[in-house]
């Protein structure tokens, strides 16, 4: 049968035609669109990273060449500096995690009043410049404490502008963890230190992690509070590289050290990601 010029045969055929071109349209605007979309965040990846590979790329120039020889002064004229950051880095933690277990325990599990101000308080450091709190600590350490640029001083002020970013995981972790692990260890036999060590501490992994995570990050690359209250025996990687770029310019060295700090950081921020993920770095409730 011919209807319009067109076989009913034809006229089905065009039918069945249209979902596939359809369909087909569809696919090829979705793909350019991811196309676009990825491209979009290579773009600002690539803006974003920019410096660091700038950076990196600039400690490899030599008189010669490109050559790995800057990296020499990492392990050998840079290396105490190095190594102190890596020692009060490690410190700081120690005490943060020593200081916030007990305090997040105690703001999660006890109905202690006013919750919001005492953690706007503790969280105080993290609102305050850097500069700020670098004059506020120097005054502090000369008339009150008179550990003034000493290797305490600095680990103190380390300690107390990195709190919170060890306090804030904890807390969230305590949030998601239910108290019924707590109260079954407790009911087959175990005492209050066997629950904290074998049941809690090891469920509350992530946000622990993720709190050293921070505090590992920040210390560890601190420059500003640093040149306030460290002293002339203690320069930490951070603050050298200030030094030299002050004083020389900016060398293939001082570049190698720089971007030795980049690697070790992003090798630790990886390394968390890798394990854990971010769930606990977000701290979207406290309390």
């Amino acid at each position: 049968m011919v209807t319009g010029g067109k076989t009913l045969a034809e006229r089905r055929d065009s039918v069945a035609r249209r979902p596939r071109l359809w369909t087909s349209v569809v696919r090829q605007r979705r793909r350019i669109l991811d196309l676009v979309q990825h491209g979009y965040i290579w773009l600002w990846m690539l803006i974003f990273v920019l410096p660091f590979l700038t950076t990196f790329a600039y400690s490899l120039r030599t008189s010669d060449g490109i050559s790995l020889s800057p990296y020499q002064h990492v392990f050998g004229s840079f290396k105490d500096n190095l190594l102190l950051s890596f020692e009060v880095t490690v410190i700081s933690i120690v005490l943060n995690l020593l200081v916030a277990l007990p305090a997040a325990y105690a703001i999660v599990r006890f109905p202690i009043p006013g919750k919001g101000l005492l953690l706007s308080i503790l969280n105080l450091a993290l609102y305050t410049p850097a500069a700020v709190m670098g004059i506020s600590l120097v005054i502090v350490y000369n008339f009150l404490f008179h550990i003034a640029q000493s290797l305490t001083g600095l680990i103190g002020a380390y300690v107390v502008g990195t709190y919170p970013l060890m306090l804030i995981p904890i807390i969230v972790a305590l949030r998601d963890l239910p108290q019924v692990y707590e109260e079954a260890a407790r009911c087959l036999g175990a005492n209050r230190l066997q629950t904290l060590f074998r049941v809690e501490l090891p469920l509350l992994g992530p946000g622990i992690s993720a709190g050293i995570l921070l505090t590992f990050v920040i210390v560890f690359n601190e420059f500003l509070v640093t040149l306030f209250v460290a002293g002339p025996g203690n320069t930490t990687a951070a603050l050298r590289v200030f030094n030299l770029t002050r004083t020389a310019g900016i060398q293939p060295s001082t570049a190698a050290l720089a971007s030795t700090m980049q690697i070790v950081s992003f090798v630790v921020v990886i390394a968390f990601f890798r394990f854990f993920g971010s769930r606990y770095l977000k701290g979207t409730y406290l309390i």
